[in-house]
């Protein structure tokens, strides 16, 4: 009898745990607020504590590559849509082969005819040859159609002149590869190692100073109630090589005075590349703060302002040992990055060192430019079709 209630009992328990599990909801566990990048790759952006939209209905995780926290949802609806095309699809190509393949029987039905040629009359197949005599005057009159590709020949000359504007297929900056300073600015060294440098709000600093190159750029930025720094971005940047100083606006341009130097748009607004032949090669690409990235990281962005900065990536080819500034120390052979590379945000100082009185000044602490016997001159670069929008979405321009 015990035996039978023990039967009787062990289903039902189990029973009562299935109810119980299923009872309950998946989302009752409170959603992590924030979320971070565990691929180590993204130096700028690994271990770094995002705070989730609040438009996430359960949770968030972090693009590394963008830097950015985005929803992780329930993607059930989308499945359906891409089964049914999948099911149209095969329904479609059955019916397409079949009137395909009864075209070859009809054209297999010309076999019997000539068997029947023969008996009639073998003369009758003599004059056939003649026919096929005929095809060669017919060459003749094809040969008119080799003029055509002749057209076809100007095409190589269109395919010689793009080389001038792209001198190695420029792209808009990378932000996770070294010579890259994006954002609040995080650079990425030409050691690989990525380091923060903040300097200060409406200052101007040397990013690059060496015998024959020298680079600035302005910072703008806001301050933080809770914070002892400014949020800076860089907004613009000063090239000075040899005797020349660059000034950057709009769509393609090449200097007459110094034919080297190519100025390209990479897209229709907002993205240039710059290049000096066989010294250096910039992207720039202009990026708003926009009102998500404001609450994430708390910068008090308003409608006034939308802060459009730029985002860069250096390529150096001609620097000496000594070259130096916030990131071209970075390429010294025998540079030691400071950073501790253990910190969520590794920091670099010198602001009195890298500080310079104007955004086109060589005065900064640890200038090495040289530039070239003679006044500098200034290569105005005043081009159309510039396009702008105010307001915290709006687009900068460069």
């Amino acid at each position: 009898m015990a035996q039978t209630m023990k039967t009787h009992l062990l289903p039902i328990l189990l029973l009562m745990l299935m109810a119980i599990v299923e009872a309950t909801p998946p989302g009752v566990a409170k959603s992590p607020s924030n979320a971070r990048c565990s691929i180590k790759k993204y130096k700028y952006c690994y271990n770094l504590k995002l705070v989730c939209p609040k438009s996430c209905p359960r949770q968030c995780t972090v693009d590394c590559v963008s830097c950015k926290s985005i929803c992780v949802g329930d993607s059930s609806p989308c499945p359906p849509p891409p089964h049914t095309p999948t099911h149209s699809l095969p329904s479609y190509s059955p019916p397409s082969p079949p009137t395909k393949t009864p075209t070859p029987p009809t054209a297999s039905t010309p076999p019997p005819p000539p068997t029947t040629t023969p008996p009639p009359s073998p003369p009758a197949t003599t004059p056939t040859p003649p026919t096929t005599s005929t095809p060669p005057p017919s060459p003749p009159t094809s040969s008119p159609s080799p003029p055509p590709p002749a057209p076809t020949t100007p095409t190589p000359p269109t395919t010689s002149s793009p080389p001038p504007s792209i001198p190695s297929s420029p792209t808009p900056p990378r932000c996770d590869r070294p010579g890259a300073v994006c954002q609040d600015p995080p650079f990425i060294g030409g050691d690989g190692i990525t380091f923060y440098f903040h300097g200060k709000k409406d200052h101007d600093f040397c990013l690059l100073s060496d015998s024959n190159l020298h680079i600035n750029a302005h910072f703008i930025g806001k301050r933080n109630q809770n914070m002892k720094r400014d949020f800076t971005w860089v907004q613009s940047i000063a090239i000075l090589y040899d005797k020349h100083q660059l000034f950057i606006e709009g769509a393609t341009w090449q200097s007459t005075s110094s034919p080297s130097v190519f100025v390209n748009r990479l897209a229709e607004t907002n993205s240039v590349m710059v290049e000096v032949e066989g010294s250096f090669r910039i992207t720039a690409k202009v990026v708003p703060i926009t009102k998500e990235d404001s609450r994430i990281h708390n910068y008090g962005i308003t409608n006034e302002d939308s802060f459009a900065h730029l985002d860069l990536g250096f390529k150096l080819f001609s620097l000496s040992n000594e070259v130096s500034g916030v990131l071209g120390q970075t390429y010294r052979p025998d540079y030691v990055s400071r950073v501790n590379i253990g910190a969520t945000m590794p920091v670099i100082g010198g602001d009195k060192n890298f500080g310079t009185s104007n955004l086109f000044a060589t005065d900064c602490a640890v200038a090495r430019f040289g530039g070239s016997d003679g006044e500098a001159s200034l290569e105005s670069l005043e081009l159309p079709s510039l396009s702008c929008a105010g307001g915290i979405d709006g687009q900068g321009v460069v």
